[in-house]
């Protein structure tokens, strides 16, 4: 699977559990913009898919899981991306 195909999955991917971890959490995009050290207009893009993840977002934002909630989104990520290449070679 090529690099740029691998960042566009996992950008979409983790723009929906950042988003599912502030629903959750019930906190405001402005709260946990704060947590991840960025702007709140920028928090609010990467919800919308608009940017992806930086990699320190990605540091902060598992920072701030339990655990557990790291490692199963370190699970799921693998899932969604074995699913893709197992699309692509078929």
């Amino acid at each position: 699977m090529l690099r740029q195909q691998y960042k566009s999955l996992l950008s979409r991917f983790l723009s929906g559990e950042v988003r599912k971890y502030r629903t959750q959490y019930r906190l405001t995009q402005e709260q946990l913009s704060e947590r991840l050290c960025m702007a709140p207009r920028s928090y609010a893009d990467l919800e919308h898919g608009v940017c992806g993840c930086s990699g320190l977002t990605v540091v902060l934002f598992l920072l701030l899981l339990k655990d557990e909630e790291a490692l199963q989104l370190l699970h799921s990520a693998r899932k969604v991306l074995e699913e893709a290449n197992r699309h692509d070679v078929a």
